[in-house]
């Protein structure tokens, strides 16, 4: 396999089936950059044993690979694995993988194909009912897996790495999907890497981000639905946010915008929507460009919108954003509102904090190193949202806990401690661009939204594969 371009920082095992599905817009686009790559040098690890069988020809009964031979190929392809981590990895993920095996090693069609078997038995393209397998395509490897939690419940991981140099591209998709009610629904994500000239003749990677999830409609307690996040389109970044792309290909990321457009099967109650049928549930995420003290740069969600109406496009509809303050204006529809939303929104999935979100209060306490404070009902279902103008007024009735840490989307405990430089950015940079200024989404855009070329071409790439008899197809 060829040395990964797009470069994780390090090699993570990760059990979610898709990164950071509590994000909104830009921030889940952000962190899909991240997870896909890691998840692609995870595989690298785990799937060490295949890859090297796609090395060695085809044969009509399994062959045997020893360890040592596939661990020495795979230590000379990646050179800057450090050899500790890739045992705990392998030996946490695929046991059998630190110890000699049997491989079916078989060509079908102009694909490569490996799959763990047992001795002596018969090779063929049927990699359905393995638990592993892996497929090399011209430039593009897939790796595959099938979990079985009872006889009725098979649940599928695909991922695929297409390293076109000639092209200089690579894209990466992750799909989950199982059998639900005799449907596939699951999520389907994928990244395309490529590169953009500028104007100034500097040459910036570029980001082509996407996810869909389909639950299909809902069935008993279970909301039913489907999303597609995707931005306007493909985009860079660089200091200077008035740098421009030669050919027009991308966008700087803070003149590019976020959208979420979903369904959701299940009740809804709003302001002005209140309903037992689907809704559309739309979110669009415009990006700025802040100072940090340090003068170094970072990117936030400036203006989070939201829009909600029925799926018929009819009767009334809910139209906000997250923001610190507004005055209420009746022309925009715009709260009063003094809880420090947009403090909350940008801390929140700036970290993939899920469960308890901290309240700008909480936040404020990180900040300067206080005991971080959450106020609840007694029976811990009701939690109160101070004004951040005044976090000391409490409503009676609520009663004080104290957090020495959150929990992240991947269910990993975060120390209150490690966030205190991330709280005291974001607070000091809450005021530099405006909040609430954009218009908020209507009717218009959404029908616009969901007509675009790109919305609908983004919909018919990804969601195909729950269409197909098979979760997936790792020959094609």
């Amino acid at each position: 396999m060829k040395k990964m371009l797009l470069c994780a920082a390090s090699m993570l095992v990760a059990h979610q089936v898709s990164a950071a599905p509590a994000l909104q817009g830009y921030y889940q686009a952000k962190e899909l950059i991240t997870y896909t790559a890691n998840k692609i040098q995870q595989n690298k690890a785990e799937y060490f044993m295949l890859d090297y069988a796609l090395t060695q020809p085809a044969q009509y009964q399994a062959q045997f690979v020893a360890y040592n031979d596939a661990l020495g190929y795979f230590q000379a392809k990646n050179s800057g694995v450090n050899g500790d981590l890739f045992k705990r990895i392998v030996q946490k993920v695929n046991p059998e993988g630190l110890r000699d095996q049997y491989v079916c090693r078989v060509d079908v069609a102009g694909v490569k194909l490996a799959y763990v078997a047992k001795r002596d038995e018969g090779c063929s393209s049927n990699y359905d009912n393995k638990p592993m397998a892996i497929s090399q395509k011209g430039t593009k490897v897939t790796f595959f897996r099938r979990w079985d939690f009872d006889p009725t419940q098979s649940h599928f991981d695909i991922q695929s790495y297409d390293n076109n140099v000639a092209a200089k591209t690579e894209i990466l998709t992750l799909d989950y999907v199982l059998k639900f009610e005799g449907r596939w629904i699951g999520s389907s994500v994928r990244v395309i890497k490529g590169q953009t000239i500028l104007d100034s003749g500097a040459t910036k990677p570029t980001y082509d981000v996407a996810n869909y999830q389909y639950s299909g409609p809902r069935s008993g307690i279970i909301t039913g639905g489907e999303s597609l996040l995707y931005s306007e389109a493909p985009y860079f970044i660089t200091d200077d946010t008035e740098d421009t792309a030669a050919d027009d290909s991308a966008n700087h990321v803070a003149k590019t915008v976020f959208n979420t457009f979903g369904v959701m099967d299940g009740k809804y109650r709003g302001r002005n929507v209140n309903t037992d049928r689907p809704v559309y549930w739309v979110n669009r995420d415009y990006v700025s460009q802040y100072t940090l003290e340090n003068t170094n740069k970072a990117y936030f969600d400036s203006d989070p919108q939201n829009f909600v109406i029925e799926t018929s496009l009819t009767g009334p509809s809910d139209s906000w954003v997250w923001v610190d303050e507004t005055v209420w204006d009746p022309e925009k529809g715009t709260d009063q509102a003094s809880g420090g939303d947009w403090v909350s929104h940008a801390f929140n999935n700036t970290h993939n904090l899920t469960g308890e979100s901290p309240t700008f209060c909480m936040i404020e306490d990180i900040a300067k190193g206080r005991p971080v404070t959450g106020y609840f009902t007694e029976d811990g279902k009701g939690m109160w949202v101070p004004s951040m103008n005044n976090c000391k007024e409490v409503d009676s009735g609520y009663v004080p806990k104290i957090y020495t840490h959150f929990t992240n989307g991947n269910g990993e405990k975060v120390a209150v401690s490690s966030l205190r430089q991330s709280a005291q950015d974001i607070i000091h940079v809450r005021t530099q661009h405006p909040q609430g200024e954009k218009d908020l989404l209507t009717l218009d855009d959404v029908k616009a939204m969901k007509s675009s070329p790109r919305y609908q071409q983004i919909k018919a790439d990804l969601s195909q594969r729950f269409d197909w008899a098979k979760p997936y197809d790792i020959l094609k």
